[in-house]
C-alpha cells in the first residue's frame, strides 16, 4: 500500500475537536468546517530585500533546483477528514495540533494516510502561514528529507470568526522530538544538521529564524513514521529536520553568502544545547 502523495488532497473538513489558543484568549468557529486546497503566492514572495533592491531575476542567477527524490503522480482530488486533537505548540504565527484523519470517500488507490499534523493560522496570521506554503513548495525537493512533507495549504472564508482573513491551515508530516536540552548532541546530529543547513543554502533558501524549537528528529517508525528519503544533494539519510519556514527568504546572494547564514546560526545554537541554553535567532 502506497502512503498518500503530498499532492493527492484537494480538500480537507474540520469533523471534529476545538479551534482554540491555550490561553481560549480567542476560540475559532465550531466544527465542521470544509477547507479548500489553494495555489500558494509565487516563490518571488520569499525574495529577499537584495533580490528586490538589486531588481534580479532569481532564475537568471540561480542554477535550477533538482527533480525530488520521488514521482508525484496526477492529484488524487481527495478529501481528508480531520478530528483535531491535543494542541502540541503555540508560536508567533499558528497553532500545532495532533490529529486522527480518515478520507471514507474516493481513495481508491488505498492511499494510507501518514501520521499528520495541522498548523492552523494564529488571528492576523493567515498571510505568514501562505507564506510558509509557499516556502514548502519551493523546497519540494527536500520535503522528506532535510524538511517535513507538505501535504497541501487550505483556506475557508468564515466571516463570523475571520473577519481579518480567511481561516487557513497546512498539513505536515508528524516529526519527533526536540534535541534535549543540557544533554551532549545525539550521534550523528550535528552533522546531519550541518547539511540540511547545506542543502537549503544550496536552494538559496534562508530559514532565518533558525532555533532550538525548529529542529525536530524524525518521527520513529515505531510510531508510523514514514521512511525518510536521502538528499538529492549528499544523498545521505538525516535524522533531523527544520520546520517553521514562515519568515524563510530566498536569494540571490552568492551561495557562500547562504551557507554562511547557517553555519553561524546553527553552530551558535547546537553549542547553546548541552549547556541547557535555548538561544534566540535575536540574542
Amino acid at each position: 500500500m502506497d502512503y498518500l502523495p503530498i499532492n493527492a488532497l484537494s480538500a480537507v473538513i474540520l469533523v471534529a475537536g476545538k479551534v482554540e489558543s491555550e490561553d481560549e484568549e480567542w476560540i475559532g468557529p465550531k466544527v465542521p468546517v470544509v477547507l479548500y486546497r489553494q495555489v500558494p503566492p509565487p516563490a518571488s514572495t520569499l525574495d529577499d530585500d537584495y533580490t528586490r533592491e538589486e531588481k534580479l531575476n532569481f532564475y537568471d542567477v540561480c542554477p535550477p533546483y533538482p527533480d525530488p527524490p520521488f514521482e508525484l503522480p496526477l492529484p488524487a482530488g481527495l478529501t481528508l477528514h480531520v478530528s483535531l486533537g491535543k494542541l502540541l505548540s503555540e508560536g508567533r504565527t499558528g497553532m500545532i495540533f495532533e490529529c486522527e484523519c480518515t478520507i471514507p470517500h474516493g481513495n481508491e488507490k488505498g492511499y494510507k494516510i501518514p501520521p499528520v499534523v495541522i498548523k492552523l493560522a494564529r488571528q492576523f496570521h493567515t498571510k505568514d502561514i501562505s507564506r510558509e506554503a509557499t516556502a514548502y513548495e519551493s523546497i519540494t525537493c527536500l520535503q522528506g528529507s532535510a524538511v517535513p512533507r507538505c501535504y497541501g495549504f487550505f483556506q475557508a472564508r468564515l466571516f463570523d470568526y475571520f473577519d481579518f482573513g480567511p481561516m487557513s491551515l497546512l498539513v505536515i508530516e508528524k516529526l519527533g522530538g526536540l534535541l534535549e536540552l543540557g544533554k551532549p548532541l545525539p550521534n550523528g546530529a550535528e552533522s546531519d544538521l550541518n547539511d540540511v543547513g547545506s542543502d537549503l543554502a544550496k536552494l538559496h533558501i534562508l530559514h532565518s529564524d533558525l532555533r532550538w524549537e525548529n529542529i525536530l528528529s524524525v518521527l520513529p517508525p515505531s510510531e508510523g513514521g514514514l521512511p525518510s528519503l536521502p538528499s538529492p544533494f549528499t544523498g545521505k539519510i538525516y535524522g533531523w529536520r527544520l520546520v517553521d519556514f514562515d519568515l524563510a527568504k530566498r536569494t540571490t546572494h552568492h551561495i557562500t553568502f547562504a551557507q554562511g547564514h547557517y553555519i553561524g546560526h546553527m553552530e551558535r545554537v547546537l553549542s547553546c544545547i548541552p549547556m541547557g541554553i535555548p538561544v534566540q535567532p535575536w540574542e
